[in-house]
């Protein structure tokens, strides 16, 4: 059985990535989605309606997981699409050529849903997938999960407090408020409890 903690996943945790998928006219298509570890060879995936990852997975049950840490390839995936150089072709897709490790993925399940947060009411695709294949490129992969990074923001107002007064203060205090929901919403237990614990100490300055 494949077993996601090999390239540093944990199950439960939500974890940015980079996915690839196969547009009609058989060109790389990148876009950076959230990936959660369900358990055992599973993930789960939500994918906004109307994207191209959307149309691509209807006309190909299978997609590429690519985990990295390249700023530059995130903000390519987002905005646009990453250079063909970026990639490389595996399988009967393609993966990105910098990641840290990928792995194949195959779809079990589709569900389109709508999906109320904090900007409102959305149509999404729920997408369950079966992982196939595991690649390593190198030893040590770090998977990005967003709360390790919301901790040591956090950690920065909390340090700056002191020092500020007014509508800085208040601004402080808004964005611990995210940080803490987004924590929250990611995060592990040692992150919610770490979160709790900087909450504390923010408090005692109110």
């Amino acid at each position: 059985m494949l077993n996601l903690n090999s390239i540093g996943m944990q199950k439960g945790l939500l974890y940015e990535t980079i996915i690839t998928t196969i547009n009609p006219d058989n060109t790389p298509n990148a876009a950076p989605i959230g990936v959660t570890y369900k358990e055992n060879d599973e993930i789960i995936i939500y994918l906004h309606q109307g994207s191209k990852t959307v149309k691509n997975i209807k006309n190909n049950d299978t997609f590429i997981v690519n985990i990295l840490n390249d700023p530059l390839l995130f903000v390519q995936s987002t905005i646009g699409n990453p250079p063909i150089e970026s990639f490389i072709e595996y399988r009967d897709n393609y993966a990105l050529k910098n990641s840290e490790a990928y792995f194949k993925a195959r779809i079990t399940r589709r569900q389109e849903v709508q999906r109320k947060d904090q900007f409102g009411v959305s149509k999404s695709t729920i997408v369950n997938a079966h992982i196939e294949e595991i690649i390593k490129n190198q030893d040590c992969v770090i998977p990005l999960n967003r709360a390790i990074y919301g901790i040591i923001e956090a950690l920065v107002y909390l340090t700056r407090i002191n020092m500020v007064t007014g509508d800085t203060e208040k601004l402080y205090k808004l964005r611990i408020k995210e940080i803490n929901r987004i924590i929250n919403k990611v995060g592990a237990s040692n992150h919610k409890e770490a979160m709790k614990t900087i909450l504390q100490e923010f408090n005692k300055h109110d």
